[in-house]
């Protein structure tokens, strides 16, 4: 370990040559009310869901409280208690309706009711963020923490290959 060292130009060189890693993509910060319907649920079992959103939606567009509504009746187990928060994501984490939906809002904005396969959701959106390259100084230590474990493997296969090379090895499986 003390003998790998990781240069500045060979950091710099592996950031130029890997520019798109270090990429971040546009996200948004969105909530959701979720009311799951089950996977084989029938027509009616559906209207009743979507219904059921119908009315939230209703709530929250007379001013009800957002956050306190998805902790009461969401049924989404990671994010209800929390208010229905999901954080950040960018495109390709979410299924694709829910997606649509979330990047087409703007900050502040709600959505209708929007099917997925796990049910009808209702979402707000409260944040979003343009996608960016991110600058060398911002990833310099995570390049340098990836080239040095490299390094390491790269010495140590070869400590095995040399120990190989010079004892007899039986492998008995």
């Amino acid at each position: 370990e003390p003998k790998i060292t990781v240069s500045e130009s060979d950091s710099r060189t592996f950031y130029e040559e890997n520019k798109p890693r270090f990429r971040q993509e546009d996200s948004v910060h969105a909530s959701h009310i979720l009311i799951r319907t089950p996977e084989q649920a029938d027509a009616a079992a559906k209207a009743k869901a979507k219904a059921q959103a119908d009315d939230l939606l209703a709530q929250v567009k007379k001013g009800a409280d957002f956050a306190e509504l998805a902790r009461k009746f969401s049924q989404d187990p990671g994010s209800a208690q929390n208010g229905g928060d999901l954080g950040f994501f960018s495109k390709g984490q979410m299924v694709q309706p829910f997606e649509q939906a979330a990047f087409s809002l703007k900050p502040g904005q709600l959505s209708g009711v929007v099917e997925t396969p796990f049910g009808f959701h209702i979402i707000r959106v409260s944040e979003t963020k343009a996608g960016r390259d991110m600058a060398y100084e911002e990833v310099k230590a995570q390049i340098g923490d990836f080239l040095k474990q490299q390094m390491r493997d790269k010495k140590s296969q070869e400590f095995v290959d040399q120990l190989k090379a010079k004892g007899k090895v039986q492998i008995l499986i």
